[in-house]
């Protein structure tokens, strides 16, 4: 089932550093970090949760700035990041003890204990593949992993294409909820820790190191046993720096390592228990097509009162965000999708460094032209397989077009199939994963005065529409890299009065031609997360109720001043 995502008393995963001396500042920072800064205590005394002055910088490096930028005071935001905390702590609390009768009802399971482990170790790999370079830069040794072949990084995951499932569907014109298979919950034996092997006991007294650099360097081969055992001596060096001012009396590697895998992994177990009440919830909601219509056509009242009179805000609120406009007051847009094939990080590291030597008169911008013309000859990307996972096959951005130029041809003028045909190549090839999560293609205006692509990208889009649906381009040069762009359609209004609108008209305007998403599962994903925030703040006001909140202003008087 297509589930919708969203932030639910977020937390992220950071690892402080903080700088070791002496003893006595040592002993300082411990004092400080360690130090209660809030808390939240129950009537009568037998429950209390405390804010540490470490939990409240991870958390307010993270999210104060977005608060300040919103129009929130230094105080506010503070007061905010502090509340946000404890909201955690209380929720998890209440979905670790809550029962019906006698039943605990977010239990978790082995799977779901071997998903947070999972989650744990892809943190540990993620910190250990940061150190690559600079053990390959250390040990004078090339690192083919960065060359100029080397794939663009992303924080997005690739995954394969696979149709929409709609949650709900009209039957007789009344909204019913899909009924889908549920999955067995395998009681699997629990994850073994991959991460031991990286360790060695030397000595009668147990105490835990790695082997030498020479040996390591020895066996060194891409993603060998070696390199990851350097990898994780630098990770280890890092966490007993960041844990310093603790004064933990087993500081073995083992011990420091051990402690930074059960923090991450009681964070990643909290995450889980609030998911675990999310799939609940889901499992047990029932959506009311009334509320739909209420909530679509309250808005889209709203998007006419304001579009219809000013066309200046309609088309600002479209080049910014179009994923958030519901009512087109004219047919001044239209959609394109792109497979984009990118210039690699090293590649963009050359083009800014040509940049500024154009800047400093150290070429011509001639020269850096030529230069860049030469990087776009070496553009490739990596195919991938209906699961989303790299194969072998890498091809070159021209040998990408001939392929999308073959396989659309196969369809004729059949502009659904060509859409279809093409969206699959881009999940096969595309660079950039972001453009696969979203609800609505790019929107581009007919008027080059409201653009907001880069000028390139709109004037081959609007050339390209001119030539019909399911038309395309070329490769397109943008900083960005290759793209190959089709057009896809025009923005549709589901409907143009705000009134008397039905579930079947929602039910019968896609967002995009490539999905079976419609509006109706867009209005339902919107008014189930409203319903599920709803329900969650109830919930935390009602622990919260009655409870002595206290905030220590004077031990964070540095981030309450103007």
């Amino acid at each position: 089932m297509n589930k919708f995502s969203y932030l639910v008393l977020a937390v992220l995963v950071v690892t402080i550093t903080v700088f070791s001396g002496c003893t006595l500042v040592t002993t300082n920072q411990q004092k400080y970090m360690s130090q209660i800064v809030a808390s939240a205590t129950s009537a009568d005394g037998n429950y209390k949760v405390e804010v540490t002055m470490e939990e409240f910088l991870t958390y307010y490096s993270n999210y104060a700035s977005s608060y300040i930028q919103n129009g929130m005071t230094n105080a506010e935001a503070t007061e905010q990041v502090v509340n946000l905390i404890i909201n955690r702590k209380l929720f998890v609390d209440y979905l670790k003890d809550y029962k019906d009768g006698d039943q605990s009802v977010y239990t978790l399971s082995n799977a779901d204990i071997n998903d947070v482990w999972t989650e744990v170790y892809n943190y540990v790999y993620e910190q250990l593949d940061s150190y690559e370079n600079e053990v390959y830069d250390d040990w004078g040794i090339e690192n083919e992993t960065s060359s100029n072949d080397a794939e663009e990084s992303t924080d997005t995951e690739f995954v394969g294409r696979t149709q929409y499932e709609h949650e709900y569907t009209l039957v007789n014109g009344v909204l019913t909820k899909v009924e889908n298979e549920d999955t067995v919950d395998e009681d699997v034996p629990l994850n073994p820790n991959p991460f031991k092997s990286y360790f060695w006991q030397a000595g009668e007294e147990g105490t835990t190191g790695f082997t030498s650099v020479g040996a390591v360097k020895s066996k060194l081969t891409e993603y060998s046993d070696g390199l990851r055992e350097e990898e994780m001596s630098r990770f280890v060096r890092d966490l007993r720096q960041a844990e310093s001012y603790q004064n933990y009396e087993d500081t073995t590697s083992w011990a420091v390592f051990e402690r930074e895998l059960n923090r991450v992994y009681e964070i990643q177990l909290d995450n889980k228990y609030i998911e675990k009440y999310q799939e609940i919830f889901e499992d047990n909601y029932v959506l009311n097509g009334d509320d739909i219509l209420s909530l679509y056509n309250s808005t889209i009242k709203s998007q006419m009162e304001l579009y219809s009179n000013d066309l200046s805000a309609y088309n600002s609120a479209m080049g910014e965000d179009n994923s958030t406009v519901y009512y087109h007051p004219t047919q001044g847009w239209f959609y394109v999708s792109h497979l984009l094939i990118g210039f690699n990080d090293d590649q963009t590291a050359l083009i800014d460094e040509w940049d500024s030597q154009v800047s400093n008169g150290i070429i011509t911008q001639e020269e850096r032209d030529a230069n860049v013309e030469g990087l776009r000859s070496q553009l490739k990307a990596t195919a991938r397989d209906s699961d989303g996972n790299e194969t072998d096959v890498t091809k070159s951005a021209s040998e990408i077009l001939s392929e999308v130029n073959s396989t659309l041809a196969v369809y004729g003028s059949d502009a659904n199939a060509r859409i279809n045909a093409f969206t699959d190549l881009i999940y096969k090839y595309t660079t950039e994963a972001s453009f696969l999560t979203r609800d609505f293609d790019y929107a581009i205006p007919f008027d080059e005065a409201y653009d907001t692509m880069v000028e390139e990208f709109a004037n081959a889009s609007r050339e390209v529409q001119k030539q019909g649906l399911s038309s395309v381009t070329g490769l397109v040069y943008t900083e960005y890299g290759a793209h190959i762009i089709m057009f896809t359609g025009v923005p549709q209004n589901a409907s143009i009065t705000g009134e008397n609108t039905t579930l079947q008209d929602l039910w019968n305007t896609p967002l995009k031609s490539s999905s079976d998403k419609n509006m109706l599962d867009l209005f339902a994903e919107q008014v189930t997360r409203n319903d599920y925030s709803v329900q969650q703040t109830h919930i935390i006001n009602q622990l919260r109720d009655g409870m002595d909140i206290v905030i220590n202003k004077s031990r964070l008087s540095d981030y309450y001043a103007d």
